[in-house]
């Protein structure tokens, strides 16, 4: 079970990486992003929070949510980008399963302004025997200021 929480969260944090032609741009700085993950039947995972410095020419929301294209295709996984909307991402991700991890399915809804964003994805897990596990995230940032020196 801890697995599918594992999957869960990774899937979260990849939806949106093959994003190259839908980039959202936003301010560069220093950025505070925070994730709650739950998922149905597995204990709850505490919320996460990181810092992250972007220089003017990463600034995107995508940067900020995911790893890069390469991870992407590391883990075969496929992006399929949403309607376009201003100040909304939204987007599905879906990565077959292997031997460490199960198949994840999620799809994502962030709205973002330039200094700020926040928003929700749905998750489905499901290991090779069949087992499926559903979840939820939570998920938001705030631009802090310049980045530190």
């Amino acid at each position: 079970m801890r697995l599918f929480g594992l999957a869960a969260a990774v899937a979260v944090s990849m939806i949106a990486a093959a994003t190259a032609g839908a980039q959202t741009a936003i301010q560069a700085g220093e950025w505070e992003t925070t994730e709650k993950t739950t998922m149905e039947g597995v204990q709850p995972m505490p919320a996460s929070s990181k810092k992250v410095c972007l220089k003017a020419d990463e600034a995107q929301l995508e940067r900020l949510l995911f790893p890069t294209p390469d991870e992407m295709k590391q883990h075969g996984c496929k992006f399929e980008p949403g309607a376009r909307k201003a100040g909304m991402l939204v987007a599905t991700l879906t990565c077959p399963p292997n031997d460490q991890t199960p198949g994840v399915t999620a799809k994502a809804e962030i709205t973002y302004t330039q200094t700020s964003y926040q928003g929700h994805g749905q998750l489905e897990a499901a290991d090779k025997s069949g087992t499926t596990l559903k979840g939820k995230s939570e998920l938001s940032g705030k631009r802090l200021g310049d980045c530190p020196k």
